[in-house]
């Protein structure tokens, strides 16, 4: 059996990727009045700290069309909530799934902002980009 031209590329990322995890910084533990070696507690300021909403992005539909957009979360403390403003004329989103859905009614480019809220009150937003245009032809 022959190597591919691509083995050595893959074994030097595997070699990267390994290195990369060996040199991540680990939490020290921490020893109780027993002596039992306890796991240390998460430390503040890490990434999901607080909780991260993202949908798949800017887009583009046409009016009256039934849309659906699914936002969704991580980090923080569960349960969600979810809340959007600027949104379309005949779409709303649900507070607890995070589905934008509805027939778009009006037609223009918005700014939507979606923010989540975590159990213990921590928020996270982001922003996307809706064109609905009108359809060229309706009723073609």
């Amino acid at each position: 059996m022959t190597a591919s031209p691509r083995t050595p590329r893959r074994l030097a990322a595997l070699a990267l990727g390994l290195a990369a995890l060996l040199a991540a910084p680990v939490a020290p533990a921490a020893a109780d009045a027993a002596g039992a070696v306890q796991p240390a507690a998460p430390v503040a300021g890490t990434v999901l700290d607080k909780p991260i909403v993202f949908g798949s992005g800017d887009r583009t539909d046409f009016q009256y069309d039934f849309v659906r957009e699914q936002m969704g979360g991580v980090g923080g403390v569960r349960p969600y909530t979810f809340s959007a403003v600027n949104l379309h004329a005949g779409t709303s989103i649900n507070r607890t799934t995070g589905l934008i859905s509805g027939v778009v009614r009006s037609t223009g480019t918005r700014a939507v902002t979606v923010t989540i809220t975590d159990s213990i009150g921590q928020t996270g937003t982001t922003t996307f980009n809706w064109r609905v245009i009108r359809e060229a032809c309706p009723r073609c």
